[in-house]
């Protein structure tokens, strides 16, 4: 099982995939992988690491904004979200400009578009329906409005956090 987190580190942001694997842990960032192994030393509050060979030992403090991470010697400030929840907070700014990115909540299958670009959308409509494990799920829109864009097809395998659908607000089709 693997998860994507976003990570924003001096202004630039970066999506980064995380597996878990025995003692350690796959990481993906910007198309190259690393293997990382990761133990606790000093009853937890330091940890060694061995990425690709070499050795670094790292601590992490929760700032009010974040965290920073030490890896030796150098700090470095981050801010840290799962992939789902950068959306949801993507698409809670948008909101303020008018803009609704639908996203599937899990990975699976695009069984269904129920919409099609120029439609209005009441709140709480179907856009999509997505099949993850067997189940289809039906993924609405949260405050509605005219979908301007469809990025998923039927068929298709998405992750979580793929954006399906965008709306617009009604005000978009007006003047």
């Amino acid at each position: 099982m693997s998860t994507r987190y976003i990570v924003h580190k001096n202004g630039v942001e970066q999506a980064i995939l995380i597996a878990k694997t025995g003692t350690g842990y796959r990481i993906e960032i910007e198309g190259k992988t690393l293997e990382v192994d990761s133990r606790m030393l000093r009853g937890g509050a330091v940890r060694s690491l061995l990425i690709d060979g070499e050795s670094y030992e790292s601590a992490t403090t929760t700032t009010r904004d974040g965290m920073d991470v030490y890896i030796s010697g150098d700090v470095f400030h981050l801010q840290v979200s799962d992939e789902l929840w950068a959306r949801v907070e993507e698409s809670a700014r948008g909101a303020k400009t008018g803009i609704e990115e639908i996203v599937s909540p899990m990975p699976g299958e695009v069984i269904q578009i129920t919409v099609d670009p120029g439609d209005t959308v009441p709140p709480g409509a179907t856009v999509a329906v997505v099949e993850a494990m067997k189940m289809q799920n039906e993924i609405t829109c949260s405050r509605g409005g005219t979908v301007s864009e469809i990025r998923a097809k039927p068929g298709e395998v998405v992750d979580q956090g793929a954006v399906l659908v965008v709306l617009g607000s009604d005000r978009d089709n007006d003047g």
